[in-house]
């Protein structure tokens, strides 16, 4: 029987290299992402080499997500890899429908209710692993603050975007623990600076700097051929709890090691999620 990975933001760069790549390995794949003309043509291109499903989802809202999480769940009895790779950065603050920072609600919290969401789907599996995308700019995050995460009193993007780049290393983190005994391994990967669509908007510092240095940029296939290898490596099987950069286990950030923030954020999460869930039942 062949195995399920899921995978989010796989229209495009990293995400769109990664679905291919699992493809050709002979992953059915259920493709979660909000653009729904480009995830057909992503389809297309896989052909019939692997069943494919699309499920629309924007990360950025729980309500999307939960949403999300019902479909697959009446779909599917397992997933065997989960690839939260869908993230962004914004050069100017902006705020969700449900009152969260953008960069945050994207690339922490949407990942967090989606994974947890599909947590027996997981253990079903009973060897999953789970990958996260998480960034050398998890170093950027400075006056790091569990409370202030979801409505930061100030904004500067690369700063915000490397919180929510610890975020995922925590989350990892703490989800290997709460899963290994259920043979389900978590794991977070940078990917490197890559050319790509991304954060190339915008005529900020970030936008600067991935338009002048591209040339240079690692390419988006090379950085999912490191994903999927962390992905689906053999000798990675009972692997978990590790951050990896070029394929390789390294060293984080000491907040990204603390067990205490870890936690704290889990907490968090969960309070979050079951807040947005009540705006939404009293303003359906």
């Amino acid at each position: 029987m062949r195995k399920t990975a899921l995978i989010t933001g796989p229209t495009s760069g990293i995400g769109r290299h990664t679905a291919l790549g699992l493809a050709r390995m002979g992953f059915d794949l259920i493709l979660v992402a909000r653009n729904e003309a480009k995830t057909r043509e992503l389809q297309k291109e896989i052909g019939d080499l692997v069943e494919t499903t699309f499920v629309l989802c924007d990360l950025s809202s729980m309500e999307s997500v939960r949403r999300a999480v019902g479909e697959i769940k009446s779909s599917y009895g397992q997933i065997d890899l989960l690839v939260n790779n869908a993230g962004l950065i914004v050069q100017h603050r902006q705020t969700t429908g449900e009152g969260i920072e953008l960069t945050f609600a994207t690339n922490h919290l949407g990942p967090f209710v989606l994974t947890t969401g599909l947590a027996d789907l997981l253990k079903a599996a009973g060897s999953a692993r789970v990958i996260n995308l998480a960034s050398a700019a998890h170093y950027f995050a400075f006056r790091y603050q569990t409370a202030k995460l979801a409505n930061p009193p100030h904004y500067q993007d690369l700063v915000i975007y490397g919180r929510t780049k610890l975020a995922n290393i925590l989350f990892s983190n703490e989800l290997s623990e709460r899963m290994a005994l259920y043979g389900v391994t978590s794991n977070a990967v940078h990917p490197g600076t890559v050319a790509s669509g991304f954060a190339g908007d915008g005529h900020g510092a970030t936008a600067w700097f991935m338009k002048a240095f591209r040339a240079v940029l690692r390419t988006p296939e090379r950085a999912a051929a490191d994903i999927i290898h962390v992905a689906t490596a053999p000798e990675l099987d009972d692997v978990t709890g590790r951050y990896f950069v070029n394929a390789k286990p390294a060293r984080t950030s000491g907040k990204a090691r603390s067990r205490a923030l870890a936690r704290e954020l889990w907490t968090f999460s969960e309070t979050l999620n079951e807040a947005t869930s009540e705006q939404n039942l009293l303003n359906p």
